[in-house]
């Protein structure tokens, strides 16, 4: 007989994804695991869980505002409403854990869990928390955090364990001509892999697009680019975009990141910590440009820590321009020890073990409490 898991945490990729690695470690352990997600019906997890074959619950949830008003006295009532809707799902599902993956949907589950005398276990990606990170760890058994800085923003330091951030990607292997096929490049070229995060950047998009028609012909006759330009914003870039531009290709959306990342010789991406975990295992040389709004800056954090580790080249969101980014690229791609090096040193900063590392702190506590409890 399986144990029952329950995962909770959504909005973005970066929340929905180390969910999903953890449960697919789950299976691999033994397929009688049982895995529900919980979320939003306004996330992303929404259509990505179902794609990755895994149940979903949906809760009514929504970030409170750090400020008094009407936004956030709603947010407020919606709270209540998510404690009533999770204690539902937890006593009808009966869950041997629970595990928080952060964003605002993973609160009330959570914190529910706990009500209950569930065992709680926190994973965070990020350098500098999130607020309902910090506070829901005050619950959990354990707080897997993803970079040894963010330790210092956490109560009971006793209960960290550095693994790591989980990624999606389960085995890194080698190039295949079908691997460019599938985007329609060609295999005799470089790549550029242009992400702007799981719901897409106009800024970025909009760079990429200016940035390389700034570029030398013989840029693009080694070169080739491959954007994923997010939904809301494929229309708009396909606009700006000649039938001559063979060099570039552009998809709303990447469900098997897995393929575009293994033909990738550099990235420009946002500084999210699960992109970056993922970017990493790769050893991927990047070019980041941090969201500017993220909650504490915590993505400019993020970057900063690979830039001083040599993996990465920074440009701040109000920097950014089609000429600065032409600059940039232009410096890594005319350099090939530069984008050696980068890669390099990329490789060393990525670890492919966290989803085994938390799964096995989990499993631990679990054995030993079954057999405390005999």
């Amino acid at each position: 007989m399986g144990l029952k898991i329950l995962i909770s945490g959504g909005g973005t990729g970066g929340h929905i994804y180390p969910g999903i690695s953890l449960a697919r470690e789950f299976k691999a352990r033994d397929n009688e695991n049982d895995i529900l997600f919980v979320g939003t019906n306004r996330g992303l997890e929404t259509k990505i869980i179902p794609h990755e074959g895994f149940e979903i619950k949906t809760i009514n949830a929504r970030g409170i505002e750090r400020k008094l008003c009407l936004n956030s006295i709603k947010a407020v009532f919606i709270f209540f409403i998510s404690l009533v809707q999770s204690f539902k799902i937890l006593k009808k599902y009966q869950p041997d854990c629970v595990i928080g993956t952060g964003g605002y949907v993973s609160g009330s589950v959570v914190l529910m869990a706990s009500f209950l005398r569930i065992p709680i276990f926190i994973h965070e990606q990020n350098a500098i928390p999130g607020i309902t990170n910090k506070l829901l760890s005050c619950f959990a058994i354990k707080t897997f955090i993803s970079f040894k800085q963010s330790g210092k923003y956490f109560k009971y330091k006793e209960r960290l364990f550095f693994s790591g951030n989980p990624i999606r990607l389960w085995k890194i292997n080698q190039i295949t001509e079908d691997n460019y096929r599938k985007f329609r490049l060609n295999s005799s070229k470089k790549t550029i892999l242009v992400i702007g995060g799981s719901k897409g950047a106009a800024t970025i998009n909009s760079a990429v697009i200016n940035g390389i028609k700034l570029l030398q012909e013989n840029f693009r006759n080694e070169w080739q680019v491959l954007l994923v330009s997010g939904e809301e914003d494929y229309n708009t870039v396909n606009s700006h975009i000649s039938i001559d531009d063979s060099y570039l290709r552009v998809m709303p959306y990447i469900y098997e990141m897995s393929t575009a990342y293994r033909i990738a010789d550099i990235i420009i991406c946002r500084a999210g910590a699960t992109t970056l975990a993922e970017v990493s295992a790769y050893g991927i040389p990047s070019i980041i440009i941090p969201y500017p709004f993220a909650t504490d800056n915590h993505q400019e954090v993020n970057a900063r820590i690979f830039e001083k580790n040599g993996a990465a080249m920074v440009i701040l969101d109000k920097e950014l321009t089609g000429k600065k980014l032409a600059s940039v690229l232009s410096f890594v791609i005319d350099n090939d020890n530069q984008l050696n090096i980068m890669a390099e040193k990329s490789k060393n900063i990525g670890r492919t073990d966290a989803a085994e590392k938390i799964i096995n702190e989990i499993l631990n506590h679990l054995q030993t409490e079954s057999f405390v409890s005999k």
